[in-house]
């Protein structure tokens, strides 16, 4: 299949995906990702603000200007209490853009693979009755959180080694953020196009060599929410809704690919009779 066929099969994924959610009574899903988002900013500001007090006056102690008392001192203690709490809000935002994506989708995994069923079962009708077995479905939801674990790895030492060469050389950094942006869409729309792999039992292996042969789909269904993490302040609240809409646009991609593989392979078949 070529590029210009998977670009648009990831499109016309979430295409379809937005005419499900209000039509076959997906709405009710994005529940979940309103108490996760409720949670994670509770803890996450909570602790970024006790993390921002120690700091700034860990630092004001290391550099002993706590007890400065020559003029002008109490300006600079608050410009520096200022600098270093925005700071900390700044690592804080950046850390949780990068690993606030993964973390939805860990936290979330049971909802998607039952969401990813049931996308699946409303596409195909009879043909994807799957019935609901316990033991599956936390070999679902563990193989959902295994996908994520590794695909944060490969992505994190893909990072290391653009940032390592930005540093050799200086115009790779602007290349680089491209490149990263392009990675971080495709181990995305992996993990949640992996969901219907596993009820099709390949393995781990098999998803790999899948998603490698589709990575343009992938990479398309990974992308809208790789870009949402990185608007500033709401993005993290935002993703996790838009985490929904993608495992539904991912499951109705991959069901567009078997068809055009079952047709090519009848194709085939009827060729060779």
């Amino acid at each position: 299949m070529n590029f210009g066929k998977q670009i648009s099969i990831g499109f016309k994924g979430y295409f379809k995906a937005l005419d499900l959610i209000f039509s076959k009574g997906f709405m009710k899903y994005m529940f979940f990702p309103l108490l996760l988002n409720i949670l994670i900013f509770w803890i996450g500001m909570s602790e970024v603000v006790d993390l921002a007090v120690t700091a700034r006056h860990a630092l004001m102690d290391w550099i002993n200007i706590g007890n400065a008392d020559f003029w002008g001192s109490e300006v600079l203690k608050a410009a520096l209490s200022g600098i270093i709490t925005a700071l900390i809000y700044v690592l804080f935002f950046i850390s949780f853009t990068y690993l606030g994506g993964y973390l939805i989708v860990i936290i979330l995994s049971p909802l998607f693979s039952v969401i990813s069923e049931k996308t699946e079962k409303i596409l195909t009708n009879a043909n994807s009755d799957y019935p609901f077995e316990i033991k599956q479905f936390f070999k679902d939801v563990f193989r959902g959180i295994g996908i994520a674990i590794r695909n944060i790895l490969f992505e994190t030492a893909i990072m290391i080694l653009i940032f390592t060469a930005g540093l050799i050389l200086s115009f790779i950094s602007w290349i680089g953020v491209i490149f990263m942006f392009l990675i971080t869409s495709y181990f995305y729309g992996f993990s949640y196009m992996d969901y219907s792999n596993e009820r099709h039992k390949r393995n781990i292996k098999d998803s790999v060599s899948f998603m490698r042969k589709y990575k343009w789909v992938a990479l398309v269904n990974g992308s809208l929410f790789a870009l949402v993490l990185f608007i500033p302040y709401i993005g993290v609240a935002l993703s996790a809704f838009v985490a929904v809409i993608s495992v539904i646009a991912g499951t109705v991609s991959m069901v567009e690919i078997r068809r055009i593989e079952d047709a090519e392979t009848d194709k085939i078949i009827n060729t060779e009779i």
